[in-house]
């Protein structure tokens, strides 16, 4: 056996770890209230915040473009890894903000188009 790699990041005790179903990353979840996405290089790609007590479990979607993640306060949350879908919904989001606040750019106006 060889070690690839030490991973470090979580502040409390990591409960859960599972791989993307095509492998390329996984997830950890953690009595920290995170949980965290790394490459298969042992490197933090993102850290998903919001639960409000110790994260139990993280699972992937069989197209690995969302999580679920359940909390000891007995939430699920969904998280989406298509970041396509991020970006329609961000900029659904602030498409009015973007066109009405006088302090945008002219050129920020146009961001989502």
């Amino acid at each position: 056996m060889i070690l690839l790699a030490t991973l470090n990041g979580h502040t409390r005790s990591v409960h859960n770890v599972v791989f993307s179903p095509d492998g390329q990353i996984f997830a950890s979840s953690s009595y920290d209230r995170t949980v965290r996405l790394w490459n298969r290089e042992g490197e933090l790609l993102a850290t998903l915040n919001g639960h409000t007590d110790f994260v139990e479990n993280v699972v992937f979607s069989p197209d690995g473009q969302t999580i679920a993640s359940i909390s000891g306060d007995k939430t699920v949350k969904l998280w989406s890894l298509d970041l396509d879908d991020v970006l329609t919904r961000g900029c659904d989001w602030a498409q009015d903000y973007l066109s009405n606040n006088p302090n945008v750019s002219e050129s920020d106006r146009h961001i989502c188009d």
